[in-house]
């Protein structure tokens, strides 16, 4: 997860079921802030928004940097994971109340079509447009309402997605949802 509020994320990295699973490394959750990827004494990560328009956007830059980071550390995880068999299959995704809406089906898709999944939270305005075709990212909405942040929606999909994960429920029962 990229975002500007890391210690959001210890609501489910530090408690419940999806807590435990990841302190068992059933599912591993990382949390990046871009700040760490800027470039002048005052970690800015907003600009106005490339080609105008009101308030400000997440930089490019600082966003583009860190995925980049992430998605080196993704190839190195999985040269050494090379004897699983697994092919390794990402996904980028952005969130926007106009995205694509989020379901229970397309969290049992991702949970079993994808080895790694890079959510990005934007904030402001929302994330400079470049981003999302750079990273030729996927946009997803939880609902017909704007939020401050792309947090709360990362984690509505993380506990979603993190319940399709074989060992993260106790019983698979719990798995009442089929649509």
């Amino acid at each position: 997860v990229v975002t500007l509020f890391p210690d959001m994320f210890n609501a489910i990295t530090q408690h419940g079921v999806t807590g435990k699973a990841n302190k068992n490394n059933i599912f591993k959750l990382s949390i990046w802030n871009p700040r760490d990827f800027t470039q002048d004494n005052y970690r800015t990560v907003d600009d106005s928004p490339y080609g105008g328009g009101p308030g400000m956007v997440m930089w490019v830059d600082p966003i583009i940097a860190c995925v980049e980071k992430i998605q080196k550390k993704i190839e190195v995880r999985h040269r050494k994971l090379k004897s699983s068999g697994k092919k390794p299959k990402s996904l980028i995704v952005i969130f926007n109340a106009g995205g694509e809406m989020f379901s229970n089906t397309t969290a049992q898709k991702v949970a079993h079509g994808y080895t790694d999944i890079i959510f990005i939270c934007g904030r402001y305005e929302g994330i400079d447009a470049r981003v999302k075709k750079i990273l030729k990212a996927k946009e997803w909405s939880i609902g017909g309402y704007v939020l401050t942040g792309g947090e709360l929606p990362a984690m509505v999909c993380v506990d979603a997605i993190a319940r399709q994960i074989k060992g993260v429920l106790h019983d698979e029962l719990s798995l009442e949802e089929k649509r």
